[in-house]
């Protein structure tokens, strides 16, 4: 088998919840997933340890990993996968509470050094990892960053106008239009989870991007992207690089 080395790493720090049945427990617990951020498929062999706690957790066939019993406050988490990579974060862990971690990895057969973002809000859980979820149901259009990079050089415009959505340009700005043929509207436009006007398509470059879903019908765009359930116009859902 030819080894693999890593292009690139994206954690994620999807939320914080308390531990069942562990009220009084003044620890903290991090559990997560390990997948390739090339086809969302879960990575066995990820090694996730927190320096200093002499813990550690190994992802499983299901690219799932659990460490618990650790101390509260600012922890360096620790990530390992094979030869190729070995990569420090901090996070913050918290008494009686479980952070969920997400580790996105590009896996390559070049090795290169290694890019790492990790989310500091709230929406890291509406993130690529929940992109290769819905990816799966086949609603929408997804472009992977397998997909982007090959179409480096376009426009979002462009990309759009591949899944036949219309971008109108009048004497304003230029604005993606969807829904159904009797019924024409403005998509609703997100990055990382955040609603932004729908004019600022132009500002926004593929290059910059890791993950974009179209869905150019209301009742197709996730519940969790919607005003109205089954309701109003579709959305574009753009997720960033860095």
């Amino acid at each position: 088998m030819r080894p693999v080395a890593l292009s690139s790493l994206l954690i994620l720090c999807v939320g914080a919840s308390r531990l069942a049945g562990q009220v009084r427990d003044t620890t903290a617990r991090i559990v997560g997933t390990a997948r390739s951020s090339t086809n969302g498929l879960p990575i066995a062999g990820v090694m996730v340890a927190v320096r200093g706690a002499r813990a550690f957790g190994v992802s499983d066939s299901a690219g799932v990993f659990a460490l618990a019993g650790l101390p509260p406050g600012r922890q360096t988490v620790r990530v390992l996968y094979g030869d190729s990579l070995s990569y420090d974060s901090e996070v913050t862990l918290k008494r009686g509470k479980t952070l969920a971690l997400s580790v996105l990895l590009d896996v390559d057969a070049v090795e290169l050094s290694p890019i790492v973002v990790e989310a500091r809000s709230w929406r890291a859980d509406r993130s690529l990892a929940g992109f290769y979820d819905r990816k799966k149901w086949r609603f929408g259009r997804f472009y992977t960053l397998a997909d982007l990079e090959r179409r480096s050089g376009l426009s979002l415009r462009s990309l759009l106008s591949e899944t036949g959505v219309q971008v109108r340009c009048g004497i304003g700005p230029c604005l993606p239009i969807g829904g159904e043929l009797w019924r024409r509207c403005v998509l609703t436009l997100f990055l990382d989870g955040m609603q932004l006007p729908a004019d600022f398509l132009e500002t926004i470059r593929l290059d910059e991007l890791a993950g974009v879903e179209v869905y150019k019908r209301g009742f197709d765009v996730p519940i969790e992207f919607q005003h109205t359930f089954g309701d109003g116009c579709g959305a574009v859902l753009l997720w960033s690089r860095y």
